[in-house]
């Protein structure tokens, strides 16, 4: 008789892969009377252990778990290369998913992962805040290792990787008061804890130089080219004085940008322009966008640097905060 895989016994047995490595591997998550079948199967089949059962058994299945929103997206697709490069390199494989931003698909993902028995687990951008707060899903996985980006969450087996937004839209604003601006509005994207921590930092920053500031001074919109121009049509209509914009994004600063321009005024004369991420479209557009650069791909790989630290039981840092620059081009 041929010896069987892991997936012909899950299988036979009845259970999930999962279950037979938890079987495998002794994990007293499994009840007595399901263990007893899987063994059961293993003998009858003639299980032999394959390098995928062995790397089980070590508690390292040799995969990680990628999670982002939207892989089109400049930011995630940079951060989520990195990472992948810098894996295959140190022997692991990589499984990458698009959660498309749902709530409740990114809790679905992650408990997918952990069913396939993923060594660990990065989540890239700050939409995964609630993945983790306010659910049971870090206590069914706190035995795997979590990097996030963007967010940080207290957990003995979780580390994160910061962007110091704070210090980008203090150097945005001096950039721009130094060119001479004062009356400056920031436009944010929905829902993104991300933004809504740019947008605080702005209004607290603004205060504190004595800029002025009001209500009117924040827009929302789509992040989109159609939401850079809707917005650039609502700050027109409220009437709020401006002569400068802080976009949450490239793409959407960039459809501000163009809409400005069919509306007659001119970028950076009339109004100057800041967008956000430094993505290649800042430098292709005209004029090139001046950006912050998130310094994506240094983000990639302290994440799996923290990673492999975790894996491999040494002591890390819990949190590293990396400071973005801010690239000066023409539209301010």
């Amino acid at each position: 008789m041929n010896s069987a895989n892991i997936y012909d016994v899950a299988r036979e047995a009845n259970v999930s892969i999962a279950t037979v490595s938890r079987v495998l591997n002794n994990n007293p998550r499994v009840s007595r009377t399901t263990r007893d079948r899987v063994l059961e199967t293993l003998h009858k089949m003639n299980y032999q252990p394959s390098e995928i059962a062995r790397g089980l058994v070590a508690k390292k299945m040799q995969t990680v778990g990628i999670l982002t929103v939207d892989i089109r997206s400049s930011n995630n697709s940079i951060t989520a290369y990195t990472i992948e490069r810098n894996l295959s390199m140190l022997g692991y494989n990589s499984m990458l998913c698009n959660t498309f931003g749902n709530e409740e698909d990114n809790i679905k993902y992650v408990r997918m992962l952990m069913d396939k028995g993923v060594s660990g687990i990065v989540c890239i951008g700050s939409v995964f805040d609630r993945t983790f707060n306010g659910t049971s899903l870090l206590s069914e996985c706190k035995s795997t290792p979590i990097i996030l980006t963007n967010y940080q969450v207290e957990a003995d087996n979780v580390c994160s990787v910061l962007i110091d937004d704070r210090s980008a839209i203090q150097s945005a604003i001096d950039h721009l008061v130094e060119r001479g601006h004062k009356d400056i509005v920031f436009v944010r994207d929905m829902g993104s804890f991300s933004s809504n921590q740019k947008a605080k930092f702005f209004k607290n920053y603004m205060e504190k130089c004595g800029l002025p500031f009001g209500s009117e001074s924040i827009f929302v919109t789509d992040r989109s080219l159609s939401g850079g121009a809707a917005a650039v049509d609502g700050i027109l209509a409220s009437g709020v004085k401006f002569s400068a914009i802080i976009f949450n994004d490239d793409v959407t600063a960039i459809g501000g940008m163009k809409q400005l321009k069919r509306l007659g005024y001119s970028t950076p004369e009339d109004v100057a322009i800041i967008g956000y991420n430094n993505t290649t479209a800042a430098e292709c557009c005209t004029p090139a966008l001046t950006s912050v650069d998130n310094k994506f791909e240094t983000v990639g790989n302290i994440a799996v640097t923290l990673l492999r630290d975790l894996l491999d039981g040494n002591n890390t840092s819990k949190c590293i905060s990396i400071v973005p620059e801010l690239v000066v081009r023409e539209s301010t």
